[in-house]
């Protein structure tokens, strides 16, 4: 899949970030497990995979942009261990392109101080302008020296033809591999299902005062029960998700299932656009 070329140019010192672009079902994350290969068990580089697809992610939990790090050689996903993530709030880039990019680039900073080297993985939306938009954004905050491009036919020369002229990002584009399985809609629910099951399978039913917690008034719904949070410590960074059972605005009294380790440390939650139940996480 990869040419003398573009090994030759992934080897150099000065690249610190590659962006693997490309439509769902393009073999992203097959070219992002090779790369983690190559940087961590090749060329020995401390390496880190930012995971900026909030639909199928691979790192973090559904709804969130997360980064970890390769230990010496890229064995399987479920053996990476999470450093941190951000809450997007849903699982579609669609209508969240500001929190995304916001996550994408805080987990950007946290992972360069850590590593040096950054696989961005990125979500499949690339077609008409919001794909041109979002990733045309990702590429300025993030600043890839390399980016490669997986497409089919022509579905990413409206991204790509911008950066005509443009030493960096250096951009390759490689052809989809034949051997890459089409995902339909059921499939990928059926996956974020699954994952969900495995960050919540040790949760359980925590009380937050509203006394003592911040709750984000500016919530996008209106029934807060069973809405999927993001509780955030006093320092406002994420630290788990849970999901609403009992919002009691009488009492100031918040109940949520969440596997969060320490209550206490909680100082803001955070809703997001989705709601789910935890009977529906039990039987995913």
């Amino acid at each position: 899949m990869l040419s003398y070329r573009i090994i030759e140019k992934l080897s150099e010192d000065k690249v610190k970030t590659v962006m693997v672009l490309g439509a769902s079902d393009s073999g992203k994350t097959s070219l992002v497990e090779k790369l983690a290969n190559f940087y961590a068990f090749s060329l020995k580089k401390q390496t880190a995979i930012l995971d900026i697809d909030p639909g199928q992610s691979h790192i973090g939990p559904p709804t969130t942009v997360a980064w970890a790090k390769v230990d010496k050689e890229f064995n399987c996903w479920d053996k990476l261990k999470m450093q941190d993530f951000y809450f997007v709030g849903d699982v579609s880039p669609r209508g969240n392109l500001l929190p995304l990019t916001v996550g994408a680039r805080l987990m950007w900073e946290k992972a360069n101080r850590a590593v040096e080297r950054i696989i961005v993985d990125t979500t499949g939306l690339v077609r008409g302008t919001i794909g041109k938009i979002l990733k045309l954004y990702l590429i300025d905050i993030l600043k890839p020296e390399i980016v490669l491009a997986l497409f089919k036919e022509n579905e990413l020369d409206h991204i790509l033809d911008c950066f005509k002229g443009i030493k960096t990002p250096a951009i390759f584009k490689i052809p989809v591999p034949p051997e890459v399985k089409i995902k339909d809609f059921l499939q990928r629910r059926i996956y974020r299902q699954l994952k969900f099951k495995e960050y919540f399978r040790r949760a359980r039913e925590i009380d937050f005062s509203l006394e003592d917690v911040v709750f984000d008034k500016s919530a996008p719904i209106h029934s807060l029960e069973f809405s999927l949070v993001s509780l955030r410590d006093k320092t406002n960074n994420d630290i788990s998700l849970g999901i609403i059972e009992e919002f009691d605005r009488a009492n100031k009294k918040i109940i949520i299932y969440s596997p969060v380790s320490h209550p206490e440390k909680v100082g803001r939650i955070v809703p997001g656009r989705i709601k789910i139940t935890p009977q529906e996480i039990m039987n995913g």
